[in-house]
C-alpha cells in the first residue's frame, strides 16, 4: 500500500510538472508565433512547419526507441480522428485572432478546462468537490481580471465570429484530451501522437498545396521565430499528452489553464508588453487558485 501511495504521488507531481512546462512552452510558442507573423509568415506556413517538424520528431523518436507501430484498427481510427481534431484546433485558434484580439481569443480558448471538469464531474469519471469547482472558477475569474486589464479587449458584434472560432477550438482540445485517455490505456503516447500527426499533416499538406497560399519570413530573425515556434509547439504538445498519461485530462487542464498568464509574462520579456496593476492582480489570483487546486486534488496518503 505504501509503495502504491508513493508511486501515485510521484506520478501526480511528475505529471503536474509536465503540464506546467507544457503551459510555459505553449505560451512561448504563441509569443514566437506573433514574432513570425510580424516577419511575414502566415497561418498556413506556420501550421505546415509545425506539423512537419512534429511528425519528423515523432518518427525519429519511434525509430530510436524501437517501438512497434502496430495498432488495432479501431484505435487507428481514433488516433486519425484525434489528428483531424488537432488540426482543427490549430487552425481555429489562430484564425480567431483575425477577428478578435489575441488576449480575448486566449481567454475564450482556455475555457476548455472548465468543459473537461464539468464533463468529468457530470459523468462521474472524476470526483470534484464543490470547493474544487469554486477554486477552479476563481482561477478563471483571475484570468478574466488579467485579460480585462487590457484596453484592447473591447469586442463589438464583428467579433462574434472570432469568439465562436476560439470557443470551438477549445471544444476541440477538450475532446482531444478526453478521448486520448481511452487510447492511452492501450497505446503509448508516442504511437498515439504519431498516427495523430499522420492525419493532421495530411490535412495541413492538402490545404497548403491546393487551397491556401504560403508566405514565409523575409529575414533570419523571422525564420528563427518560425523555427522556435514550431519546436516549442512540439515540446508543449508532447508534454501535454505525457501529463494526460500520468495524471489524467482534468488535472492536466487545471494546470494548463495558467498558460495565458505565462504568455503575458513572456510578452513583457520578449515583446515589451508590460502588465498593469490589474493584470498583475489577476495573474496572482489565477496562480494562487491553481496552487490551491493542486493541494486539494493531490493524492492522499
Amino acid at each position: 500500500m505504501m509503495g502504491n501511495s508513493g508511486s501515485n504521488r510521484y506520478r501526480f507531481w511528475l505529471g503536474s510538472g509536465a503540464a506546467l512546462m507544457s503551459a510555459v512552452a505553449f505560451s512561448s510558442n504563441v509569443v514566437l508565433s506573433r514574432l513570425a507573423y510580424d516577419f511575414g509568415t502566415n497561418l498556413h506556413a506556420l501550421n505546415l512547419i509545425r506539423a512537419a517538424v512534429f511528425l519528423g520528431c515523432l518518427l525519429v523518436a519511434v525509430w530510436l526507441s524501437g517501438s512497434s507501430v502496430s495498432i488495432k484498427r479501431n484505435e487507428l481510427y481514433r488516433c486519425l480522428a484525434l489528428g483531424v481534431l488537432l488540426c482543427a484546433e490549430m487552425y481555429l485558434l489562430l484564425a480567431s485572432v483575425l477577428f478578435i484580439p489575441v488576449a480575448m481569443a486566449i481567454l475564450v480558448f482556455y475555457t476548455y478546462p472548465i468543459m473537461i471538469a464539468l464533463w468529468a464531474w457530470r459523468t462521474g469519471r472524476h470526483h470534484l468537490s464543490y470547493l474544487g469547482l469554486s477554486v477552479m472558477a476563481l482561477a478563471f475569474i483571475g484570468l478574466i481580471i488579467t485579460l480585462a486589464g487590457s484596453d484592447t479587449l473591447s469586442v463589438g458584434w464583428e467579433g462574434r465570429y472570432g469568439i465562436a472560432l476560439a470557443f470551438v477550438s477549445g471544444i476541440c482540445l477538450a475532446t482531444i484530451l478526453l478521448l486520448s485517455e481511452r487510447v492511452l490505456e492501450t497505446q503509448s503516447a508516442k504511437i498515439m501522437m504519431l498516427y495523430m500527426l499522420f492525419s493532421a499533416t495530411a490535412v495541413v499538406g492538402f490545404v497548403s498545396l491546393f487551397v491556401a497560399e504560403l508566405t514565409w519570413p523575409a529575414s533570419l530573425p523571422g525564420w528563427s521565430a518560425l523555427s522556435g515556434s514550431a519546436v516549442l509547439y512540439v515540446v508543449a504538445t508532447l508534454l501535454l499528452f505525457k501529463a494526460v498519461d500520468l495524471v489524467g485530462s482534468l488535472q492536466t487542464a487545471i494546470i494548463d489553464n495558467t498558460s495565458p498568464v505565462w504568455a503575458m509574462i513572456l510578452g513583457v520579456i520578449v515583446l515589451g508588453q508590460w502588465l498593469n496593476i490589474q493584470q498583475v492582480i489577476g495573474a496572482s489570483v489565477t496562480i494562487a487558485a491553481v496552487m490551491l487546486l493542486q493541494w486539494i486534488t493531490r493524492p492522499k496518503t
